[in-house]
């Protein structure tokens, strides 16, 4: 795509931003199909009604607009955010202000980008890794993949890529500290497994101020495992206990829910699957169940 450009301009100090997305940005998003009208639509620097994102209690102000918007069918599918070429996009505060805006309630988007002419990186918003890493001058060997990916006629697989975005890897895309807690008082769950002799988890559903969801797993001990059944009525915990000692090792209830109050230590192991990566929390202790909201008349 590229053979005809000298990439040595880029150490001239003069190619800024702006020479960045018309030279280098601009041929690639034409490529993949996207222009100012119809149905596969470029929106430049999207302002936001509402432009901050919670993280728990608090709300952070979206700090940046990236300069490209792309919506497919009238749906946000992708952002890009384009540098100059002394910009480091490399987990920077640049992937992190990207983020922000791909997962803001007004976007919603699947994908982030950056480019700053040299190199182009491309976040799925339930990785942490980048899905894509490649320098421009080489996009020729990237660029099927990418295509497949961004493409608007194509798309990628929906069935695969359409989970929740896991909140363990929300937060620490958002910035979490190490050991960050989460405490939530009414957890309702009816997923249950084993995954090792002396390891459990469950996984629930949360979401934040803009009522954004995230799926949620919470790992446990042996010891922990026993003060979560003793919360339950005793039916209930039976079956689960039972579930739990022959295969498959898991309770999946239909009509019950485990109910549960937690505090939890964010972990500090990305896990990953064969559709995602999630960073699960780890229990400190179990309570009582306390849904404030159920109990108001």
């Amino acid at each position: 795509m590229f053979s005809d450009f000298d990439f040595d301009i880029l150490e001239d100090p003069d190619f800024k931003e702006d020479s960045v997305r018309e030279e280098l940005i601009l041929p690639i998003i034409k490529k993949l199909g996207y222009s100012v009208q119809g149905e596969n639509k470029i929106i430049r620097s999207k302002s936001l009604v509402h432009p901050y994102v919670a993280i728990g209690s608090k709300k952070r102000k979206v700090s940046i607009v990236p300069d490209y918007l792309f919506s497919t069918h009238g749906k946000c599918y992708w952002v890009l955010d384009a540098k100059s070429p002394t910009e480091d996009i490399l987990k920077t505060k640049h992937v992190e202000q990207a983020y922000s805006y791909a997962i803001h309630p007004e976007v919603r988007a699947k994908y982030y980008a950056l480019c700053n002419g040299r190199e182009f990186i491309l976040y799925s918003i339930n990785k942490f890794e980048p899905i894509l890493h490649f320098q421009l001058s080489i996009i020729d060997e990237y660029w099927n993949v990418l295509n497949r990916i961004l493409n608007p006629s194509i798309l990628a697989n929906d069935e695969i890529m359409d989970y929740q975005p896991d909140f363990g890897l929300h937060m620490l895309k958002m910035g979490a500290a190490e050991n960050f807690k989460f405490m939530g008082l009414a957890i309702n769950t009816k997923f249950i497994s084993k995954v090792e002799d002396g390891l459990y988890t469950l996984t629930t559903a949360t979401a934040d101020e803009r009522e954004r969801e995230f799926a949620l797993s919470i790992d446990f001990n042996e010891e922990q495992l026993h003060q979560l059944l003793a919360l339950q009525p005793k039916p209930l915990a039976n079956y689960v206990s039972s579930c739990l000692k022959r295969q498959p090792y898991y309770a999946l209830l239909q009509d019950e829910e485990l109910k549960c109050g937690v505090v939890a230590v964010i972990s500090k192991e990305i896990q990953e699957n064969a559709e995602e990566e999630y960073l699960p929390f780890i229990v400190d202790e179990f309570m009582e169940y306390n849904n404030v909201f159920e109990s108001q008349p």
